[in-house]
């Protein structure tokens, strides 16, 4: 699950690239050949590596070059040629997202963390950036670190315009089990943001994790109210009500935990 979603987030990074208008449009899925054959895939990735040697590659190749081998998982090749677009537009948000995520992914964390810091001075409050430089915190063992830093930033922000950096500070602390403070995080931006419905699903997600059915049924009910659903059918809620019910169910029977403490909406 984590490949494929990895390979989404390529894709729409790419995809980005490409609705940038300097790289031609084409398909972006992150498939094999049309043969299905890892044989052909390594053939056509071979052909198009020797072209790019003698620079004999247009923009359409080298994005279906890309591609390819971040479908193939060939990470020091796919930022060689990501590294060729860069030189050309180095400061692409799309493109140095996906340049620092390769580092990452390899184990270059100080080289993805210079691009990224390089990155949020353009674009400081971008959110990609922010939860990419998080994960690249995590993965070098820096969590607590990354959760000072965010604090300070969020607190440093007006209510109303601190909505997705509060929303990833909240996920840090659940990731780092400061359960109780991403509880009390997410109420606050519940009530900064009475329309937002996100931090209202967030919620009802940390209680399922706690098995407490109760108040996953709860705050789903609060986010079908936000979508302007009350009292009626909603695709997405009813879905996320059926499946994290039963899961929180089956959580609280098999393997009890400390609750968090409800708070009224």
């Amino acid at each position: 699950m984590q490949r494929a979603r990895r390979r989404v987030v390529w894709a729409l990074l790419i995809g980005a690239a490409v609705a940038s208008g300097w790289v031609a449009a084409g398909g972006l899925a992150l498939q094999t050949s049309s043969s299905g054959s890892r044989t052909v895939v390594d053939d056509e990735v071979s052909q198009l590596l020797q072209a790019m040697r003698r620079r004999d590659l247009d923009a359409e190749e080298q994005q279906r070059l890309l591609e390819r081998l971040l479908l193939l998982e060939r990470l020091d090749d796919a930022k060689l040629v990501l590294q060729q677009w860069l030189n050309q537009r180095p400061h692409s948000l799309p493109l140095g997202l996906l340049m620092a995520d390769l580092q990452r992914q390899s184990g270059a964390l100080e080289a993805a963390r210079q691009n990224l810091e390089q990155l949020l001075r353009l674009h400081p409050l971008n959110p990609e950036l922010l939860e990419l430089m998080v994960l690249v915190d995590l993965q070098d063992g820096q969590g607590h670190e990354a959760l000072q830093r965010l604090t300070t930033q969020f607190a440093a922000r007006p209510e109303g315009q601190r909505l997705e950096l509060g929303l990833l500070l909240a996920d840090l602390q659940r990731q780092l089990d400061r359960s109780k403070a991403a509880a009390d995080l997410y109420q606050q931006l519940a009530k900064e943001s009475a329309e937002e419905v996100r931090p209202v699903i967030a919620l009802a997600m940390l209680h399922k994790d706690q098995g407490d059915a109760a108040e996953v049924e709860r705050w789903l009910e609060q986010a079908r109210q936000r979508r302007g659903n009350k009292g009626r059918p909603d695709p997405l809620i009813d879905d996320l009500a059926y499946r994290w019910g039963l899961g929180a169910a089956r959580v609280r029977a098999e393997q009890p935990r400390p609750e968090i403490p409800a708070a009224t909406p």
